[in-house]
């Protein structure tokens, strides 16, 4: 199968090559673990190895989950968040924001798709907390919430964790997302994500649904096993799901990182949220990391995807 796919509503290519394509099990990574020094900071024990702690949840007085500033944060409060121009090729402003780790669990060998549905609730419940203290910070114009879990999505510390950067620009990915959602709707008077969720949950590339939430592998999907997970109703945040819902928002990230599990995957999570004054459908996007991209990919912008988005929601399906 050779088949050139764009994005549902961004000028965005893909290349879906099944005839390079393996089995699921032949992308299981082997790879080498975080190299890391023998003491953890993460870990039960070592707290005073990180900065003063923002929140935490207890269990019988002992920390489950811990939020703290980033130690090497790649933003900070301590500067000016104005943007300045220099010319019209030279602008810049100073890296103004705030950095957090939210370490998920207080075991070191223990992965978040182990956790609990309960558990993983409760680190929704933490991303919403974040969301709701930084969005109101003066000069904050985008919270970004995601994790990286293993050496190829990004991970420096071999403990699972997730972490929140909320800085003084608005995100260019998700800025133009809404940009395409606002021009769609005046256009046709409706929200695409509503009318593509309609679609992608009949179809053969949903994975899971329930009451609340559905997940499917989007159709120009530019990760090998790429997973999105929406509101069934249409909602701008995370802040806007009640308690019922998180409870299933909850089970569905739990089923798909257990099957990523068996594939040992190394992979990226993050949230979209609708930027201020814009109605993008909120949602996060699971993007394994089980495919290198060359320079193909890097010169052109069209990625080159092994996995049919079809063969990947049937191994997320399939049950064992």
């Amino acid at each position: 199968m050779h088949e050139l796919r764009k994005s549902y509503i961004l000028n965005r290519w893909v290349i879906i090559n099944t005839n390079r394509a393996k089995r699921p099990q032949d992308y299981r990574k082997e790879g080498p673990k975080v190299k890391e020094d023998s003491i953890c900071p993460f870990c039960p024990g070592n707290e005073k190895m990180t900065p003063p702690e923002i929140s935490r949840i207890e269990e019988d007085g002992k920390w489950q989950m811990r939020v703290f500033p980033n130690k090497y944060p790649a933003v900070t409060l301590d500067c000016n968040s104005e943007i300045e121009k220099e010319d019209i090729y030279f602008t810049h402003s100073d890296g103004y924001g705030k950095h957090e780790v939210i370490v998920e669990t207080p075991r070191h060998d223990e992965l978040l798709a182990d956790l609990p549905v309960e558990r993983i609730k409760q680190l929704i419940g933490i991303y919403i907390e974040r969301i709701n203290a930084l969005k109101n910070v003066k000069g904050i114009e985008h919270i970004a919430i995601f994790k990286n879990h293993g050496p190829e999505a990004g991970t420096s510390i071999d403990h699972e964790h997730s972490q929140v950067i909320a800085y003084n620009r608005p995100s260019m990915q998700i800025d133009r997302e809404a940009r395409a959602v606002e021009a769609f709707r005046r256009k046709h008077g409706k929200c695409p994500w509503c009318e593509i969720i309609e679609i992608e949950r009949k179809g053969p590339r949903r994975c899971y649904e329930n009451d609340n939430f559905v997940a499917f592998t989007p159709y120009a999907s530019r990760f090998a096993f790429e997973l999105a997970i929406f509101p069934r109703t249409h909602l701008h945040s995370l802040s806007d799901v009640g308690d019922e819902a998180l409870t299933d928002l909850a089970e569905i990230l739990k089923k798909a990182l257990t099957k990523l599990k068996e594939l040992n995957a190394p992979y990226n999570l993050y949230l979209h949220e609708s930027p201020k004054g814009k109605r993008l459908h909120f949602h996060f996007k699971i993007t394994p990391r089980l495919l290198s991209w060359g320079g193909f990919e890097h010169s052109t912008g069209t990625v080159i995807n092994t996995v049919a988005p079809e063969q990947a929601a049937e191994f997320y399906r399939r049950e064992g």
